[in-house]
């Protein structure tokens, strides 16, 4: 039987990634674990299991699971206009016609980011997040939703989604975000920003970040350079770094088994694809593509500085993680690969 030890050193060797870690995951907790090489390029400093990885966009599924726990306490609702959720903004026509659902399957006609000047700005900005996501949204509100209804992804719709549960729940989305998703799973290993021990690896050629294509083995970029991370006003589109072991414990929710900390009818809500012109996608979760046979559903995030993927199969049985502290795209596409072969391959092994 291949072990997960000798596909994640092979992996790291064949594609010159500094570090990457992966974890099986059953509903009893984290099967089997491994990772190989060194915090950052150059560094003799060996990854170890217990370091914090980047998770990017993945962080996705846990807005929307925090959004439905919400909905589960009577404070929130499905369906909800986004129009209803800033009462007090100023708001263009077709705002009422666009609902939170929407916002979380990435077809309310929201932009997908800032603007560059924005992003600068937003990285520079010390005043209270709530304070700078009020003020997102209302940039977003004040112009008409562009063809909703159509696919369009959107790191600004999960900004603006962040900043309606921070009206709902009266207080920073980081703390609501803790309350309600983190400390009940027991997720104690979680942050928001770059993680401290290793750092990311860009691209070496900067203009491809713009275009979504990071290319070529980068620099490491220290977690307190201004562009280790994106501003923390995005945190509700996937500012999270955690360890494999507490970013398991949310992994865990979605199995076929899981321990009642959402509804049944809530999990079919966030992991169901929602069909319409464009991409088919859930609530921070994507059907598998053609390549990926033995897979429910997936997540991939990348802050162009780091890679995460999480892969369900088919059965709802396991899950399989993949992290890497390397931004590269080509880098994103193999570690589905890699996830895939590691669901299909690997014995789950016994739950630490």
């Amino acid at each position: 039987m291949t072990s997960l030890a000798s596909l994640v050193d092979g992996f790291r060797q064949r594609h010159g990634i500094p570090a990457v870690g992966a974890a099986i995951v059953t509903p009893a907790g984290v099967g089997d674990l491994a990772v190989a090489g060194v915090a950052r390029r150059g560094s003799p400093a060996a990854a170890q299991a217990g370091d914090s990885w980047h998770l990017g966009s993945c962080g996705k599924s846990m807005t929307a699971a925090l959004y439905a726990r919400l909905v589960e306490s009577g404070a929130a609702a499905w369906a909800t206009p986004v129009g209803a959720l800033f009462p007090d903004l100023e708001q263009a026509a077709g705002w009422d016609a666009v609902t939170i659902d929407d916002l979380l399957v990435h077809r309310a006609g929201v932009p997908a980011n800032l603007q560059w000047r924005e992003l600068d700005a937003a990285a520079r900005d010390r005043r209270p997040l709530r304070e700078q996501r009020t003020e997102a949204a209302a940039r977003v509100l004040a112009r008409p939703p562009r063809r909703a209804g159509h696919f369009r992804y959107s790191n600004l719709g999960y900004t603006v989604a962040g900043a309606a549960i921070e009206r709902l729940a009266g207080e920073p989305y980081e703390a609501t975000l803790r309350r309600l998703v983190l400390e009940p799973l027991g997720m104690v290993e979680v942050g928001f920003g770059a993680p401290a021990r290793l750092w990311g690896h860009g691209g070496r050629v900067a203009p491809f970040v713009r275009l979504g294509i990071v290319a070529g083995r980068g620099r490491a970029v220290a977690p307190d350079e201004l562009l280790a991370d994106n501003p923390p006003v995005m945190a509700p589109a996937g500012t999270l770094h955690a360890t494999l072991e507490s970013w398991s414990r949310f992994q865990r929710v979605f199995l076929d088994t899981s321990p009642g900390f959402l509804a049944p009818s809530s999990i079919s809500k966030l992991v169901t694809p929602v069909d319409g012109p464009g991409r088919s996608q859930a609530m921070g979760w994507a059907p598998p593509g053609p390549s990926l046979g033995g897979v429910a559903m997936g997540q991939q995030g990348s802050n162009a500085l780091w890679n995460a993927t999480a892969l369900v199969d088919s059965g709802r049985r396991r899950s399989v993680l993949v992290v890497c502290n390397d931004g590269r795209s080509s880098v994103g596409m193999r570690s589905a690969r890699l996830a895939a072969r590691a669901l299909a391959e690997v014995g789950a092994g016994t739950a630490r």
